[in-house]
Formats: C-alpha cells, sequence, structure tokens
C-alpha cells in the first residue's frame, strides 16, 4: 500500500502581486517556477537558500496563505484552493513566523497557547489537556504565569510553537524561526524541531538560510531565483561547499575544519556534518 505525502507540490508557479513604481522588467519576474516536492509524513525537511530565493514563498503555499498562480497544492490530500477545506488545512499544517511576537495575542503565556483552542470553541477540558502537554513538551511550563513581552526572544518563540502545537498539527513549518535569536537560542530552536519530530513523528519543514540548521535534517531543498537546484541528504548537499559558496550561503566553521583536515589527509566521513560527529570522528 503506497502512502501519500502529507505535502504534495505540483508544477506550481507564483507572480507576486504587482506593485506600483515597479518596472515592466521586475512586474514579470516569478517567486515560483514549476516548482514540485512531495514531503512524506514525519519526515524533516529543511527549505534552505538565501534571501529572495523562494524558499518562505513556497512554505507558504504549503498551509493555504498563498495559492499558485498555476499547479496545485494537496496538503493531505486537499486542495488549498478549496475554500471549504483552507481552515481543515491551516490545523494540520501549523506555521512559526520570524518574529514570534505576531503570534502572541494574551496577556499570560498559558492564556496564549490556549486562544487558537478557545476561539475554535474547544471544551474546557480539552484545552487545559492539550495546553498542559504543548507547554510540557516545549519546556515551558514553569513560565504558565510569565506575561509573554517580558519573555527572551527564545522562550517567546517556544510559546509560539506551543499554541500551535496545542492544536495537534501533522507537520509544522518554521518559516526563518530563528532568524531574530542568538546563537544559543537559535541552536536550542533548531533542537527543540528535531525532537518534535524524533518524538512524535511530527513532520517537520524549517525554512533558513543557515547551513548549520539543516544538518539535523533528514533531507535538505536547496532553492535559488523560485526554484529547486538541489536536493539530498544533509552529507550530500555539504559535499559541494563551493557551490553553496557561490549561492552566497556560509559555511559553518565545523564542516570548513573537516574539509581542511580531509585535505590533510585526516579520514573524516562525509556523513559527519555536526560538531558532535565530527568530533566522534577525530576520536577514532
Amino acid at each position: 500500500m503506497t502512502i501519500s505525502p502529507i505535502i504534495d507540490i505540483q508544477r506550481i508557479t507564483y507572480s507576486y502581486p504587482v506593485q506600483a513604481g515597479r518596472t515592466k522588467e521586475d512586474q514579470s519576474m516569478l517567486a515560483l517556477r514549476e516548482v514540485s516536492l512531495q514531503v512524506q509524513r514525519g519526515e524533516y525537511v529543511v527549505l534552505l537558500g538565501h534571501n529572495g530565493s523562494g524558499k518562505s514563498t513556497l512554505a507558504r503555499h504549503c498551509n493555504a496563505l498563498l495559492f499558485p498562480d498555476s499547479g496545485r497544492v494537496l496538503v493531505d490530500g486537499l486542495d488549498t484552493r478549496d475554500v471549504a477545506k483552507q481552515r481543515i488545512i491551516r490545523e494540520r499544517v501549523g506555521m512559526i513566523f520570524q518574529n514570534p511576537d505576531n503570534q502572541l495575542i494574551a496577556t499570560v503565556v498559558e492564556d496564549d497557547v490556549a486562544w487558537a483552542l478557545t476561539v475554535r470553541g474547544v471544551p474546557a477540558a480539552f484545552i487545559r489537556e492539550r495546553v498542559e502537554a504543548a507547554m510540557h513538551d516545549v519546556g515551558i511550563t514553569h513560565l504558565r504565569k510569565q506575561p509573554p513581552h517580558k519573555l527572551s526572544g527564545g522562550q517567546r518563540q517556544r510559546v509560539a510553537i506551543a499554541g500551535v502545537l496545542a492544536l495537534r498539527p501533522q507537520c509544522i513549518i518554521a518559516d526563518e524561526a530563528t532568524a531574530m535569536l542568538d546563537p544559543l537560542s537559535r541552536q536550542e530552536i533548531t533542537q527543540l524541531l528535531h525532537q518534535l519530530n524524533q518524538q512524535y513523528g511530527l513532520t517537520i519543514i524549517q525554512v533558513t538560510h543557515l547551513l548549520e540548521e539543516a544538518t539535523m535534517a533528514q533531507r535538505v531543498v536547496v532553492m535559488e531565483e523560485g526554484q529547486i537546484i538541489m536536493e539530498g541528504t544533509p552529507a550530500t548537499i555539504f559535499a559541494d561547499l563551493e557551490r553553496l559558496r557561490a549561492l552566497k550561503l556560509v559555511i559553518p566553521e565545523p564542516i570548513i575544519l573537516a574539509e581542511r583536515l580531509r585535505a590533510a589527509g585526516v579520514s573524516i566521513s562525509r556523513d559527519a556534518v555536526t560538531v558532535e560527529a565530527i568530533a566522534r570522528e577525530l576520536m577514532l
């Protein structure tokens, strides 16, 4: 029996609406060009590319925030253009954005996590159960009575993730969710997404321009000028550092170190793309 992908993007093309003052050439530029991509259930995929590559535009097609000019997007078999299905699609595929403040509404953390359930009329007993579970899963139970505006950026992003988790989605899209965070918080949020994928089988699509955030993914999809130009495991993608440099992507220092050690004759597996994996190779 063949299991259908949770997200099936079929040859989609998309242009943003024309804005006043743009030249005719600018107006004709496409944000996405004949893009096809399937994301399997329980998969952890990173959409990678520099600003303007089309990765966020593609991600927003995955939960009916944007709709293709041509082609189609199916989410769990539902067409995103079907107005009657869009609420279901957005519950099955939750999104976390770059600025968590845009997703925080209430004055207390636990009320914020409960907000989306409350407006949907979910019974109070179910709300309490789901809020408690979601806060526990992202490690913010101790912050339940705190006002969100007093939290750190990383903590606020965890609150936003908990609010999405409370809806019990099948997939979470993190659209540059670490861009406004310090390096430690970026690492913690990426590890949290990986944990949710591993522990609950949640499908994760992480959108980023940072190569270090791609190391734990099962598959990396690299975009440039609205097209997919590379696709494979992290080890496969990191094997072509010159091409990544040409795409204006910053190579993480551990990967550069491993590259230099290999050039010096040290045996390090190409599959070693994290600091921990490279360290283990050096200890052998």
